[in-house]
C-alpha cells in the first residue's frame, strides 16, 4: 500500500459510504428490517472492495485504517450526512453504529494480507527453479 493509494481509497470510502448512508437514512425507510439487511450487506460488500483496492496490508495497518476510517467517519456523518438525512437522531439509529461495526470489521478480516502474499510468493519462486 502507497500513502497515495491510502489517500485516494481514504477519500473513495468517505464518498461512498456516505452516499449510502444518505441514501439509506434520507430517502429509504431506515427503521423496516429487510432495508436494515440491505444496508449491512451493502456496506459490508462496498468496504470489502475498498480495502481490496489498497493492496497488501499488514494486520496493523489494518487495524489503523479501520479506526481511522471509523473516527473521520463519524465526523463526516455529524457535519454533512446528519444534517442532510434526519438530523442528529441518526445517532440513536443502531443501524448507523451496526454499518460502522461491519466497516471495522471488514477492514480487519477484508484485507489482503501481507503472510498469504509472501507464501504465494514463495510458492511462484519455487515453482519456476522446478
Amino acid at each position: 500500500m502507497t500513502i497515495k493509494k491510502f489517500w485516494l481509497v481514504f477519500f473513495l470510502q468517505l464518498v461512498v459510504l456516505s452516499g449510502l448512508k444518505w441514501l439509506f437514512f434520507g430517502y429509504i425507510d431506515y427503521l423496516d428490517g429487510s432495508w436494515q439487511v440491505l444496508y449491512f450487506l451493502s456496506t459490508a460488500v462496498l468496504v470489502l472492495i475498498l480495502v481490496r483496492l489498497l493492496g497488501v496490508v499488514t494486520l496493523l495497518e489494518a487495524g489503523f485504517i479501520a479506526v481511522f476510517w471509523f473516527f473521520t467517519s463519524l465526523a463526516l456523518d455529524l457535519f454533512v450526512t446528519a444534517p442532510l438525512t434526519i438530523g442528529l437522531k441518526i445517532y440513536f439509529s443502531y443501524a448507523l453504529w451496526v454499518g460502522y461495526g461491519l466497516m471495522m470489521v471488514m477492514v480487519v478480516l477484508g484485507h489482503k494480507k501481507r503472510h498469504i502474499q509472501v507464501r504465494k510468493e514463495q510458492a511462484a519462486h519455487r515453482h519456476g527453479h522446478h
